[in-house]
C-alpha cells in the first residue's frame, strides 16, 4: 500500500516537473496588486460598478485554466498554432460588421452583458504562430527570419489599427523583434526589422483617426498647450500628470487619491491604472510595481534561457516581451513619455479579455517549461 501511494505521488510530481511555479506565483501577486487598485478605482462609481468583483473572478478562473493548458501535448500546440492564428485574424476582420462600438471604437464582440476583445488574444496567439514558424529557422535568411515573420505580424497589426487601437498594434512590434533575435537573426536582419517597423509606423500615419493625430500633436506640444487644449484633447494627459504629481514620494494613501475618488481621471481602472498607483502610493509604490513587473518579465526570460528546445524558448521569449512591452507603453502613456494610445497593463488593469489573454500567455510559458524537449536540430513533431 505504501509503495502504491509513493508511486502515485512520484507520478504526480513527474507531471509537474519543470513547471515554472515561481512565474505563476509572481503573476498571482501582480494580479492581487491589480485587484486592489481596480477596487480603489471603482469605489463609489456607477460607471465602474462591479469591475472589481468581475476582475477577481477572471483572475481565479483564468489562472486555473492556464495551469491546465500548460500541459497540452506539444504536437497539439504545434499542429494548431496557425489554426488559432487564422481564427483570431478572422475575428479581427469581422469586427467592423459584427462588433459593438464603445467609446468611438469597434473593438469588442458583445455576448449578452459581457464583451470579448479579440485583439487581446491576438498578441499571445501571435507569439504562438511566430514560434511555430521560427522554430526551424536557426539558419534561415532574411526572408525566413524577418520578412515572413514581419508579414505575420502586420496582419493582426493592420486589423487592430482599423478598429482603431494604436496601442495594441504597437505592442506587437517588440514581440516580432525579440523572437527574431532569439531565432538567430543576424545583426543586419535585426536592423532591417527595426527599419521596416519604423517605415510601417510612418506608413500608417495617414490612416490614423483625426483624434489619434490630435493626441500625438498634443503630446508633442505638451509644454506649450493652452488652457483650452488642456481641457479638450489634452484632458486625459493632464489629469494623469496631476494624479502622478500629487502622489509625491509616499502617496495620498490607499483609496484616498483625489483625482481617482472624484472622477477626474478617465479610464482609471484600465488605460490609466498606473496613475492611480502613483497618486495613492507615490513614487515608492510606483517603483515597487515597476520593479515587481520587471522582475516578473525577467523571470520568464530566465525560464527561456534554461529551455533546450527552440520552440519552447521562442514561446517564453515572446511572452516575456509581450509583458515588458505593455509595461513600457502603459507607464509611458500615463507619465506623458508616450502619446496617449490606450493600453491596459496585463494582470493589473481591469478587463476580462486582458486578464484571460495574460493567463493564456503564461500557459504558453508553462507549456514551454513542461513539454518534453525536442530534437534541437529539427524540433520535429513526433
Amino acid at each position: 500500500m505504501r509503495l502504491e501511494v509513493e508511486s502515485r505521488i512520484a507520478r504526480f510530481a513527474g507531471v509537474f516537473a519543470g513547471f515554472p511555479w515561481y512565474v505563476f506565483v509572481l503573476a498571482s501577486v501582480l494580479a492581487g496588486v491589480g485587484f486592489v487598485f481596480v477596487h480603489s478605482a471603482t469605489i463609489g462609481s456607477d460607471d465602474f460598478a462591479g469591475q472589481d468583483s468581475k476582475q477577481a473572478m477572471a483572475i481565479v478562473v483564468c489562472g486555473a485554466v492556464a495551469i491546465g493548458l500548460s500541459f497540452v501535448p506539444r504536437a497539439f500546440a504545434l499542429n494548431n498554432a496557425f489554426l488559432l492564428f487564422a481564427l483570431v485574424l478572422t475575428a479581427l476582420a469581422l469586427l467592423p460588421w459584427f462588433g459593438v462600438t464603445l467609446n468611438g471604437a469597434r473593438r469588442w464582440y458583445g455576448i449578452g452583458s459581457a464583451t470579448i476583445q479579440p485583439t487581446e488574444f491576438a498578441k499571445p496567439i501571435l507569439v504562438l504562430a511566430l514560434a511555430r514558424w521560427l522554430r526551424l529557422k536557426s539558419h534561415g535568411g532574411f526572408v525566413d527570419v524577418v520578412l515572413i515573420p514581419l508579414i505575420l505580424t502586420l496582419l493582426p497589426m493592420y486589423l487592430t489599427l482599423r478598429q482603431p487601437d494604436l496601442g495594441s498594434a504597437l505592442s506587437m512590434l517588440p514581440i516580432l523583434f525579440a523572437m527574431s533575435w532569439v531565432a538567430g537573426a543576424r545583426p543586419l536582419h535585426l536592423f532591417a526589422t527595426i527599419a521596416l517597423g519604423a517605415l510601417g509606423l510612418v506608413a500608417v500615419l495617414p490612416f490614423l483617426q483625426s483624434y489619434q493625430l490630435e493626441r500625438i500633436a498634443i503630446w508633442l506640444g505638451q509644454d506649450h498647450l493652452t488652457p483650452a487644449e488642456w481641457r479638450g484633447p489634452g484632458y486625459q494627459l493632464m489629469q494623469s500628470l496631476i494624479a502622478i504629481g500629487s502622489g509625491g514620494v509616499s502617496g495620498d494613501g490607499l483609496f484616498e487619491g483625489l483625482q481617482n475618488r472624484y472622477d477626474f481621471l478617465p479610464y482609471r481602472s484600465t488605460d490609466f491604472l498606473f496613475a492611480v498607483v502613483c497618486e495613492e502610493t507615490g513614487f515608492r509604490g510606483a517603483m515597487t510595481v515597476i520593479l515587481l513587473y520587471t522582475f516578473f518579465s525577467l523571470a520568464i526570460v530566465a525560464c527561456a534561457y534554461r529551455l533546450r528546445d527552440r520552440f519552447g524558448r521562442l514561446l517564453a521569449a515572446g511572452v516575456a516581451t509581450y509583458f515588458a512591452a505593455h509595461l513600457f507603453i502603459h507607464v509611458g502613456v500615463c507619465t506623458g513619455l508616450l502619446p496617449p494610445t490606450g493600453l491596459p497593463l496585463p494582470l493589473l488593469s481591469y478587463g476580462r479579455s486582458s486578464v484571460a489573454s495574460a493567463w493564456f500567455a503564461l500557459a504558453l510559458v508553462g507549456h514551454a517549461a513542461t513539454a518534453k524537449p525536442r530534437d534541437l536540430s529539427e524540433d520535429a513533431i513526433r
